[in-house]
């Protein structure tokens, strides 16, 4: 296994959490962003420091507020500074915005895009220099699977994740000629600290004339869930299992899904292929596509 230097947005919590902690216990060069560190993240910063100290890990805090160009340059100068090269980015950093799409102002749903599409299309665009002068590298998305099934009152979630899909496919075909990857995760919904974070709607007016419907919904939802929820750790290691893939072996997309939904997404990612593939062939444009 070859040692990466990596950077991981959002890595207060969650997957992003779990992640750098995971990366830097399999011998990596892990920089753990989070913004706010003086703050909000201090505490997150000192643990993530502590343990590093503890377990003599090579695991270290940068600061990178992903809604902020000049943020996520700095980041990216620090890293390369640091450590001479920067072999990995993890756009992990998100939040979620359930409700009702009609509930939400304009104002509202540019925020969700601007953290969970704008954030990474910024830390990638401070990377990507760094990764084409030295020849290889990857973009790793935390996506869902959300982007291929909408269910209701999670739409702008949902189309943020589509967004960041499409950036991706975009992004695979054209680094591809400078041999810098990219890929994402469809994730399925975990329990992890993005739903005690989410941020509902403004407008109670709007909202309240969902009541009834949103109230079923939940009840449905909740309902009908397992007794397991399901492991976050098991997004992590995906996550770590892409960094570690050697280069040009990474697929576009990896699933991390219960069974049923594994397959299904599974099956629909293919056809999605499939189908750019014959539509690619359609106009001509093949010869540009990755595999």
């Amino acid at each position: 296994m070859t040692q990466q230097v990596v950077l991981v947005t959002g890595a207060s919590s969650g997957f992003g959490r779990l992640t750098v902690e995971a990366l830097a216990r399999r011998g990596h060069t892990v920089f753990a962003a989070l913004r706010d560190i003086g703050g909000r993240n201090e505490k997150a910063a000192a643990e993530l420091r502590a343990m590093a100290g503890a377990e003599s890990l090579d695991l270290r805090v940068v600061e990178l507020d992903v809604t902020d160009q000049a943020s996520a340059d700095r980041a990216v100068g620090a890293v390369v500074e640091a450590a001479g090269r920067l072999d990995v980015v993890v756009n992990n950093a998100g939040l979620i915005f359930p409700g009702p799409v009609e509930a939400f102002t304009a104002e509202e749903a540019q925020r969700q895009f601007d953290v969970n599409v704008l954030g990474a299309l910024r830390v990638s665009r401070a990377a990507l220099p760094q990764l084409r002068r030295q020849g290889h590298g990857a973009l790793i998305q935390v996506g869902s699977i959300s982007s291929r099934v909408t269910i209701p009152y999670s739409g702008l979630y949902a189309a943020s994740k589509a967004a960041l899909g499409s950036l991706t496919e975009a992004w695979r075909h054209e680094l591809a000629p400078f041999g810098v990857e990219a890929a994402i995760v469809d994730a399925a919904p975990y329990p992890t600290s993005i739903g005690a974070n989410a941020v509902m709607p403004v407008d109670a007016g709007r909202f309240q004339a969902y009541g009834e419907g949103f109230g079923r919904f939940v009840g449905e939802l909740t309902g009908r869930q397992t007794h397991d929820p399901g492991d976050p750790q098991d997004v992590a290691d995906a996550i770590v299992g892409l960094v570690e893939t050697p280069d040009g072996e990474r697929p576009l997309r990896t699933v991390v899904a219960p069974a049923a939904q594994y397959d299904a997404v599974v099956a629909l990612n293919d056809r999605a292929a499939e189908t750019a593939r014959l539509v690619a062939a359609d106009m001509g444009v093949t010869a540009f596509l990755a595999g």
